[in-house]
């Protein structure tokens, strides 16, 4: 049987996990709740890709479309709320400097264009079970049932993915900070 993935969640770590399988010969489906790309909100904040960042980026063959798209960023900027000065700290090598909307609009671009990936908006996964030993049933919100040989969860903290596994229970804690 060939491997197909399931990813869930459709930010930037699921996108680019995605094109990554596809230039391995391994098809994937990505799944995100959200039925539209996130714009900038109030939930939205920006970040910027180092090294090891760019050279995701440059592995998946997306590192082109991100530099047009984002900004290069050449220090960290200080600001001293005594008295309002601002001080810039070099960086080592510059980073580019997104919003996450932006990011995910970039790897959209490229998965869309991959053969072996499919992009499924509107319906997050409910849980996960196991399928006789030989693969996995995923079920989404909407009701649809998939099936796959593997499932990677890029759903966040609270990830129906990671709670489908009790076993995987003890190897981390969850903890709330106010």
């Amino acid at each position: 049987m060939q491997p197909l993935v399931l990813i869930a969640g459709g930010g930037p770590a699921g996108i680019i996990t995605s094109i990554l399988l596809d230039k391995i010969g391994i098809s994937s489906i990505v799944v995100e709740r959200t039925t539209e790309p996130d714009e900038w909100s109030s939930k939205s904040y920006t970040l910027v890709l180092g090294d090891r960042g760019k050279a995701s980026l440059e592995r998946a063959g997306c590192l082109e479309v991100a530099m047009k798209a984002g900004i290069e960023r050449k220090f960290v900027y200080f600001y001293d709320a005594k008295n309002g000065e601002i001080k810039a700290m070099p960086k080592k090598s510059a980073g580019i400097g997104f919003t996450r909307p932006l990011l995910v609009e970039c790897l959209e671009k490229i998965a869309i264009d991959c053969p072996r990936v499919t992009l499924k908006r509107g319906a997050g996964v409910s849980s996960v079970t196991k399928k006789d030993n030989v693969g996995l049933e995923i079920t989404l919100e909407d009701g649809t049932v998939l099936e796959a040989s593997h499932v990677i969860g890029t759903d966040g903290k609270w990830s129906k993915v990671r709670e489908s596994f009790p076993e995987l229970n003890s190897q981390f804690t969850m903890e709330r900070c106010p």
